[in-house]
């Protein structure tokens, strides 16, 4: 705890002399801003369950709708509509704790997928594309595809790094997550 102290004062006034210097941060001694910053090893705890159930698994922008009606209607406030992009571009973006991508794997479930349509591995393997020809794209069909064409569950996509598994016809796209189950997100062209 002394230590913790002596090291904290000595960053303090190193830092105090680096304004009264009046120069760029960049003007401090390297070793010195170094020991102010860098705490010793003991001082962090290792973390706990508590620590660790507390640290938020992904950070995802406010849902513009309801999971309970996944579909953003064209005639929805343009508010909604920014929103469901955001919420659909951060559904797609891979965070710390996702696998790598496997894109043999991807290309793997994407074939088995083909007798619902035409099939397209996105982004090395983070997303899987089912496009219809016809219309049949629903907040369903993703999962139940993967499900039924596969025999995968969605925590085995995610494990091998396929975030999301979004399906199309010409006029509607939903996009499911692999990281939860109910998180499926509809827009109309």
């Amino acid at each position: 705890m002394v230590r913790s102290l002596s090291i904290f004062a000595l960053g303090f006034s190193t830092a105090c002399v680096a304004c009264d210097k009046g120069g760029q941060p960049e003007d401090i001694h390297p070793t010195a801003s170094a020991a102010a910053t860098t705490p010793p090893p003991a001082a962090t705890p290792p973390p706990t369950a508590d620590t660790v159930a507390a640290t938020p698994q992904r950070v995802m922008p406010p849902r513009p709708v309801p999971t309970t009606s996944p579909t953003v209607l064209i005639t929805m406030p343009q508010e909604v509509q920014l929103q469901a992009i955001q919420y659909m571009a951060a559904m797609q973006a891979p965070q710390g704790s996702d696998a790598p991508a496997d894109p043999a794997f991807a290309k793997q479930i994407a074939d088995q997928l083909r007798a619902v349509g035409r099939t397209d591995v996105v982004s090395s393997g983070r997303r899987i594309d089912i496009l219809l020809e016809k219309r049949g794209c629903d907040a369903t069909l993703p999962r139940e595809s993967i499900a039924r064409y596969s025999g995968a569950q969605l925590t085995t996509l995610l494990a091998h790094g396929v975030l999301v598994v979004r399906c199309a016809d010409h006029t509607i796209q939903c996009l499911q997550s692999t990281r939860d189950a109910n998180d499926v997100l509809c827009t109309h062209k």
